[in-house]
């Protein structure tokens, strides 16, 4: 998992909640839930994380009842139609949905997996596409954070549908990627069983370690031990390309291609890995984070 940074953030956050308040269906509720709600919409909406507990504890504790929230926040078949968190994710919306957030978060790499792209793409002309937007606190079970910005997390649909699927997460069992990165808990390593290793991928086994128990609840209910274990092929070539490419050789590439080919020494090792390296740029391509851990220890960079 990595941390979801956009430019403009509270722009974003503000603008947010401005566009989707207009989609509530605030008549679903009863007179008393709804002044409730009115009066705490805007800090319902742009609620950070960790304030995700307190919303939905001080809604049960005015007995907001979730069958009503959900037919105010969550629409759907079942519950009022378009409106809420359908009206939102739904292309035909010609307003502001779930395409123009994409847009403006522009998280290209699933924050969760860091494995596939997740580019956003919307145009009348031409097929459409975007990230999908997993709850984090699920919205069946806490619809009063249907459309909560920071409980809308840009994700592959794999990660969203096929893994987490209905799991319960909170930022006290899970990191959360608006708050928390992997980079700061976990580190991809390898485990080397035989001697065979630099040319066999059956010769070593990649290991995601960390000490962090909400990181390894992360990494167990997204099955990433699992799937990464599957990019052996890259860490193979990483491990081959550290022997290729020794100190004096990349002295050498420097100095006959630099300001050709390459602008300075991190470009070279972003051609020869295919990843990012520095911490900050590890959301722009998928894996940057499994080969820059595996690089680091293999000690190509």
């Amino acid at each position: 998992m990595l941390k979801i940074s956009p430019e403009n953030l509270e722009t974003i956050v503000n603008s947010h909640a401005k566009e989707v308040e207009q989609y509530i269906n605030f008549d679903a509720l009863q007179q008393r839930e709804k002044e409730y709600i009115k009066t705490n919409i805007e800090k319902i909406l742009k609620a950070k994380p960790q304030e995700h507990d307190k919303i939905i504890e001080d809604a049960k504790h005015n007995n907001i009842v979730n069958n009503r929230l959900k037919k105010a926040f969550v629409g759907g078949k079942n519950n009022g139609g378009s409106i809420g968190y359908s009206k939102f994710s739904s292309k035909a919306t010609s307003t502001y949905n779930a395409y123009d957030l994409a847009q403006k978060l522009n998280v290209n790499v699933c924050p969760y997996c860091n494995r596939n792209y997740t580019f956003t793409i919307k145009d009348k002309n031409t097929k459409s596409t975007r990230p999908d937007f997993d709850h984090f606190y699920d919205k069946n079970t806490y619809p009063i954070l249907a459309l909560s910005f920071y409980n809308l997390i840009p994700s592959c649909i794999l990660c969203n549908s096929r893994l987490k699927s209905r799991a319960k997460f909170s930022t006290s069992t899970h990191l959360h990627p608006y708050q928390e990165s992997f980079n700061d808990y976990a580190k991809f390593k390898l485990q080397i069983e035989k001697s065979s290793f630099n040319y066999d991928e059956n010769g070593f086994e990649v290991k995601l370690e960390t000490k962090e128990p909400r990181a390894q609840k992360t990494i167990d209910d997204f099955a990433l031990q699992t799937l990464y274990n599957e990019h052996k092929d890259i860490v193979l070539e990483l491990i081959q390309k550290a022997q290729i490419y020794n100190e004096s050789y990349l002295d050498e590439l420097m100095q006959n291609y630099e300001g050709t080919l390459f602008k300075n020494r991190e470009d070279l090792m972003r051609l020869i890995t295919c990843g990012y390296l520095n911490d900050e740029d590890l959301h722009k391509r998928p894996l940057s984070k499994l080969i820059k851990d595996i690089s680091e220890e293999l000690g190509l960079v």
